[in-house]
């Protein structure tokens, strides 16, 4: 209800927005799972600067994009930076440290 994401929006999408982005899949006997996580979007000048000002973490950003993209194959334009490691992170089954969601 909070997003400029919808049909038919006019809403610009520019450098330095965090989103939240939500996996809630509709799977019949998994009801209430879902996975939260945040990306921002940062063009080419704040991408230099975050690598200038924070670089461990532009360097844990880029490694969590190598894992979405080699291991998931998830493809993120070069704008959108992964915020943390729990992005496309999804374990269904609450507490279990053990188990997790993987798509081949």
């Amino acid at each position: 209800m909070a997003s400029p994401v919808y049909e038919g929006s006019t809403e610009i999408l520019k450098s330095g927005m965090l989103f939240q982005i939500d996996i809630i899949p509709s799977v019949s006997g998994y009801p209430g799972t879902s996975a939260e996580s945040t990306v921002v979007l940062a063009d080419a000048e704040l991408q230099r600067q975050i690598q200038q000002e924070y670089p461990q973490m532009w360097q844990r950003m880029q490694a969590r994009r190598t894992y979405l993209k080699e291991t998931l194959n998830i493809q993120l334009s070069e704008d959108v930076l992964p915020m943390c490691s729990t992005v496309a992170y999804l374990r269904p089954f609450l507490l279990n440290k053990d188990s997790a969601l993987v798509a081949e």
